[in-house]
């Protein structure tokens, strides 16, 4: 029979053990659950506590040094990335026809078209495909067949920028740092951190706001 949450207190007793359950996934150490689980009712109830206050200390100092060890190896392969990052838009910049902005984007003008420019609170509608730096397609309406609409102000900066240099009826490529993207964090499982991002897109309409 599953867990019922009938009041506050269940539903508070259920949050904190989501909490507590997503600090424990995080861990860079596989923890031996059902005693984890035993050990935390004991304690709860009064139980006698197994380690010394030393011991103790000794286990914390080893999950920090464990932790630590883990951000030294994220911080290194970020820096790795974005180095890599660094001359592909060196070079990138280099070809003809790919323009370089103040902001780092760059982008080349496959259509140009004679229609308004959007500003930066107007809705957009556009026809896009993204693509990862390796040619992987991670998003595009136009496999989907049905453009989309959003605000100008609504998207990543690259974007932002990029659609407000756009006349309607325009297509550009779109060569966007990570930094002007989705950054450290990524976008789920599809776009890792430190991603640049490659996209095709078509100006088809402008809403003014």
């Amino acid at each position: 029979m599953g867990i019922e949450l009938k009041t506050d207190s269940d539903r508070l007793a259920y949050a904190l053990a989501m909490n507590f359950a997503t600090s424990i996934q995080q861990l860079p150490v596989r923890v031996d659950l059902p005693l984890l689980g035993n050990a935390v009712a004991e304690l709860l109830n009064g139980g006698e506590m197994k380690l010394s206050n030393a011991e103790y200390a000794a286990q914390m100092r080893r999950l920090q040094e464990m932790l630590q060890e883990v951000e030294n190896k994220k911080n290194a392969d970020s820096a790795a990335i974005l180095e890599a990052e660094k001359k592909f838009f060196e070079e990138n910049g280099k070809k003809q026809g790919v323009i370089t902005t103040k902001s780092g984007l760059q982008y080349q003008v496959l259509v140009d078209g004679s229609g308004d420019k959007p500003g930066p609170h107007d809705v957009v509608k556009v026809h896009y495909e993204g693509k990862l730096p390796n040619g992987q397609v991670f998003d595009s309406s136009i496999a989907r067949g049905e453009p989309i609409e959003f605000p100008v102000d609504g998207v990543i900066a690259g974007w932002t920028e990029a659609l407000q240099l756009m006349k309607t009826g325009a297509k550009y490529r779109l060569y966007i740092p990570s930094r002007l993207g989705y950054g450290a964090h990524g976008a789920g499982n599809a776009i890792p951190p430190h991603t640049s991002l490659i996209f095709e897109v078509e100006l088809l309409g402008v809403k003014r706001a």
